[in-house]
Formats: C-alpha cells, structure tokens, sequence
C-alpha cells in the first residue's frame, strides 16, 4: 500500500471492527440504490492523513487520522445507541491493515464527546419523520510495518 492510501485504509480498518454490528455501514456517503435505509445505519467519513514532520532519523511512514462516525436513528435513543454500540466495540481495539503497524484506537484527544442527537430536516425514515444523528471521532496512528 502506499503512503498517500492511507486515510482510506485507517476507515477500511475501523468498519472491519465494527462488522459484527447489525447495522449497514457506510463509507463516506451513503448509497443506496433502493432509496430505502435502514436504521440505524452507520456513516464512516475516511479522512486525509496526517503525516509526521521528517527528522533526523527519516520518515518511517507515520500517520495519523482522525475518522468521524456518524450514526443515524429513527428517534435519538436508536442513534445513540448505535454510536455506543460502535465506540465499544473500537474501544483500545487495533485495526489490521496490511503493511501498517496500528496503535490502538482512542477517541480524539481533546474533543468533547459526541453531542446530543439532532434532527436532519433534510431526511426523511420510512415512517416520514425526520432521522436523528450524532457522531464521534477515534484517532488512529500506524506506521510502515517491518515486513510490508
């Protein structure tokens, strides 16, 4: 993999972990052919990654992405508790992606917790209502691994 592939693959990682949920998610958009979500569902936004200032030891690959989780409800308890379900589950887990060595992940440093559930006015769930969302971000760091 090479370094400028990185954003998206750190997000590759975090939906890994997050397959045993019951819920679809999705990668950057959502997509869906038939117009008719499910909810709760999952939105993962794959950030650029930020690289580490060179020093006199090199570059070894170092990065680092901070990767918004949105998820979406029918009422704010659903996407509450869906995003808890996902912070859970990545919870000081480790991703594996190919060729990185992966820290563990931990939600952004410094960042106020999710906030509370607001209406999307521009949404509608298949009952007509409005959906609720809220969101989190989880910090990832990895480097080149030894044998990739």
């Amino acid at each position: 993999m090479a370094d400028s592939d990185v954003g998206w693959a750190h997000a590759q990682g975090l939906a890994a972990l997050l397959e045993p949920l019951p819920y679809v998610t999705y990668m950057g958009e959502v997509i869906d052919a038939d117009d008719t979500l499910e909810y709760p569902h999952l939105i993962l936004w794959p950030p650029p990654a930020t690289r580490t200032t060179v020093t006199l030891n090199g570059y070894g690959g170092e990065v680092t992405t901070t990767t918004q989780i949105t998820a979406v409800g029918r009422d704010p308890r659903e996407a509450i508790t869906a995003l808890d379900r996902a912070s859970a589950l990545l919870h000081r887990r480790r991703p594996t992606i190919p060729g990185r060595r992966c820290s563990v992940i931990s939600y952004e440093p410094g960042a106020a917790g999710p906030p509370q559930p607001q209406r999307d006015e521009q949404a509608r769930t298949p009952d007509g209502r409005p959906p609720y969302f809220t969101f989190a971000l989880f910090t990832l760091h990895s480097s080149r691994s030894p044998d990739g």
